[in-house]
């Protein structure tokens, strides 16, 4: 029977190719879609499940108090470590890390920068490296050792054995690759080239012995059965009671590897936030809707095109077939359209999925083995073919056959009105996607737009590294020589990321029991031209900065703090038994968070040999020309470095990553909504223009205009996807609004967008349906009503 079952199904199919194409390939876009969300939020919540360690490594953090708001950081004194490790119970291993950061390598002609740190030997154990050649006991033990990464050994020997090799880094040392390490995955914090043993970064290194200078990661595994809140409560005034109360205001604590991706946020108070837990959430949303979407689009195309086997049904029924094996009948065929319908999506997904990952930066693979993704496939396959099923089963089933044989209309009142709810509901969601990714597109550009207080255009900045600092004002003259660079500036970093900061200044008037974080960039006189700053009062620094030695220039926000109509220039700021006076007051300026009001900050003049070099173009100038040019005078003045430059444009709109995925994701899938909805209302327009097809020429031989037929034929669609903009319209209202609020964001959501947004759909709905209708309202009438 159930072979008999199939075999009627794909007849069916066979006979109704066109309503087959649209059930089939709507459905398969929609588990296509969200089968890719799915497996992208699988990888996010599997984020460093790599460690075996995970449930017990922690980061150590720094909760610290400025002027009433409270900052989380993640730097932690250099004494830390070592020192908790041996005297808080609980703690396996303590590991210092510096952050991930590029160096030059050089093997022979090959010279590229690759990404590393330095880290404890320990790290070995609590990220559980695991070794492909070389011995973890003895890899550490020499200062002048290095670890490979797989990828990094190969891009610097190729297929060449590298343990034992020499490389040469910055121009200058030499290590010994003493061990290789395969490679992590991208969905692991943790992504490094290579490794070299902290010892060789503590030997230049005089400030990692003192108790009150932050500049260290912190990596910490516990005991399997370590009490993690007693080990809190001993850490949190760990610092202040080894610095004898000196360092009051950090407070340490342990936060969980499980929680550095899912949250790792924190606000003014301290209080932990969601980080990509709420895209997760946000994403997962927009997969089901997806789904919803198709899942809908099925039913309604399934239902409709049942509606017309009626007669089937009685004549089935005539000849003996019981309610149940029509029961059977339908939900086999609706099963096996489903069925298809999944096969043709594996099909996308496989052909998407590279794609995809270039567009998020992953490496997702699809594993139709693996337990999860096999039961995600047939549970939706199952249940997309039962409910598409149902309802022509348990319906059509209970028709009497003598009056279906007859032509005797049956009521299908509840049929209709099933459908045109889940068009209302369908059309809904695609709308409120719709408006979501224009809002979600205007905050971006909104952003991105705004006065940031300086120019980051015709900006490329590049690493001070070798000689170049020696040669710094021989590399500007010549720079500017070239008639194609306009200013060169120099700062210890860059103007988006000022990290450093300190709440040891103060001025005559400031309330003692006050803290007050303020941020500081060393920088030289040409970095203000150089991005176009705004002096607010004052002046620059002098191009002799030994003579300006003593001078800072600050902020508007800090100028304020001092004194309230910010025209401070003059005034001596001190820290410690330092004096330094105000030479000038810069306008504000965004940096760090793009978001928030800058926080203070102050320029004192550069005195390190390294930094970025900040080179701003003359407008109107061959860009590639001026780039060669460039590269020539910086080679040239550092020979054996390669030339690694980046925009500053560049750099800031990656600021906006997390947003700018959210944008192209829910972009794309907005689209592919509309696509579902679209295939679905051009199914139902034919079903409707068939249905009526008698009524429609009738109209016409009667008189009725093409026009006129097209509006009549129109206006129930047109009606429910009004509905469905209006229902639309308040939900993604609530939505946006609370998403650019928890972003603290500055876009007003607009009504416009929300109309435009409703014009849009009922747009695309309107050309999708007059198709059908037009070819209906020119049909020649006689061809319908000869059979009368």
């Amino acid at each position: 029977m159930i072979k008999n079952f199939i075999k009627t199904a794909f007849r069916n199919l066979w006979k109704t190719k066109g309503y087959s194409f649209l059930n089939i390939f709507g459905l398969a876009i929609g588990i296509a879609a969200a089968s890719l969300i799915f497996l992208w939020v699988e990888n996010q919540l599997s984020y460093n499940d790599n460690f075996p360690n995970k449930k017990n490594i922690y980061i150590v953090k720094s909760k610290q108090t400025y002027d009433g708001a409270t900052f989380v950081f993640e730097s932690t004194p250099g004494p830390l470590a070592q020192n908790i490790a041996k005297e808080i119970p609980g703690i396996k291993h303590a590991v210092r890390m510096t952050w991930i950061s590029p160096m030059l390598f050089s093997v022979g002609d090959n010279n590229l920068f690759q990404n590393g740190l330095y880290a404890d030997a320990t790290v070995a154990d609590v990220l559980s490296l695991e070794f492909m050649e070389g011995d973890r006991k003895t890899a550490f033990d020499k200062v002048d050792n290095i670890i490979l990464s797989e990828s990094g050994a190969k891009k610097l020997f190729g297929n060449q054995p590298a343990l034992g090799k020499t490389v040469k880094t910055n121009n200058k040392d030499l290590y010994i690759v003493s061990a290789i390490t395969k490679d992590l995955p991208k969905n692991s914090t943790y992504e490094f080239q290579w490794l070299i043993p902290f010892k060789k970064f503590e030997s230049t290194q005089d400030w990692l012995t003192r108790w009150d200078n932050n500049g260290l990661q912190t990596l910490i595994q516990v005991e399997d059965n370590a009490n993690v809140d007693r080990i809190n409560k001993q850490l949190m005034n760990y610092v202040k009671n080894k610095t004898s109360g000196e360092v009051t205001f950090s407070q340490n604590f342990l936060y969980p590897m499980e929680r550095w991706i899912t949250h790792n946020r924190f606000d003014n108070s301290g209080n932990e936030k969601e980080g990509s837990l709420k895209n997760i959430r946000l994403f997962s949303i927009i997969a089901w809707i997806v789904l919803l979407i198709a899942c809908i689009n099925f039913m309604n195309l399934a239902t409709a095109r049942s509606e017309k086997r009626a007669k089937e049904v009685g004549m089935r029924k005539v000849v003996g077939a019981s309610r149940q094996s029509l029961i059977g009948q339908f939900l086999a065929e609706s099963l096996v359209l489903a069925s298809i319908s999944s096969l043709v999506a594996i099909l996308l997904v496989y052909i998407c999925i590279r794609p995809f990952n270039t567009m998020i930066d992953q490496d997702l693979q699809v594993d139709l083995l693996k337990p999860m993704h096999l039961a995600f496939v047939i549970t939706i396959t199952l249940i997309c073919g039962l409910f598409a099923g149902s309802y022509p089963a348990f319906f059509l089933s209970a028709f009497k056959p003598l009056s279906t044989i007859k032509g005797a209309k049956q009521k299908t009142g509840a049929g209709s009105l099933i459908r045109k709810g889940l068009v209302v509901l369908q059309y809904t969601a695609s709308v409120v996607l719709i408006i979501c990714t224009i809002i979600i597109y205007q905050q971006i550009q909104h952003n991105k737009n705004k006065d940031l207080g300086f120019d980051k255009s015709q900006v490329l900045t590049t690493a001070l590294q070798g000689d170049m600092a020696k040669h710094l004002p021989l590399i500007k003259n010549q720079l500017i020589a070239t008639g194609l660079v306009e200013q060169v500036g120099v700062s210890d970093v860059s103007i988006l990321n000022i990290y450093n900061n300190t709440s040891g200044f103060n001025w005559e008037g400031k309330d003692p029991n006050t803290s007050i974080l303020i941020g500081m960039l060393r920088a030289d006189e040409g970095l203000v031209p150089a991005l176009d700053l705004k002096m607010f009062d004052g002046r620059n620094f002098h191009s002799n900065l030994l003579g300006d030695s003593t001078s800072v220039l600050i902020n508007e926000t800090l100028a304020k703090l001092i004194r309230k109509d910010g025209h401070v220039v003059g005034s001596i700021l001190n820290y410690g038994e330092e004096n330094y006076t105000i030479a000038g007051v810069v306008k504000n300026f965004v940096y760090n968070n793009v978001y928030a009001d800058p926080d203070p900050m102050l320029f004192i003049p550069l005195v390190r040999e390294s930094g970025l070099l900040n080179i701003r173009t003359k407008a109107g100038i061959d860009l590639p020309q001026a780039i060669q040019q460039i590269e020539k005078i910086i080679v040239k003045n550092n020979p054996g470095f390669p030339f690694d430059y980046k925009f500053l444009d560049e750099t800031f709109n990656s600021k906006f990553q997390a947003e700018l995925f959210i944008q192209q994701l829910s972009s794309v899938f907005a689209i592919i909504s509309i696509i579902i909805s679209c295939l679905g209302l051009f199914g139902l327009a034919a079903f409707a223009t068939e249905q009526r097809a008698k009524e429609i020429s009738i109209r016409k031989v009667l008189g009725a205009s093409v026009s006129g037929l097209i509006q009549m034929l129109n206006r129930e669609f047109i009606i429910l996807i009004g509905i469905s903009c209006i229902i639309a319209f308040p939900i993604a209202w609530i939505f946006m609004h609370k998403w650019l609020a928890d972003y603290a964001h500055h876009v007003t959501i607009s009504w416009t967008v929300f109309v435009l947004s409703g014009l849009s759909a009922i747009i695309i709905a309107l050309l999708t349906i007059s198709s059908q209708a037009f070819k209906a309202a020119i049909a020649n009438p006689t061809k319908t009503l000869r059979d009368e």
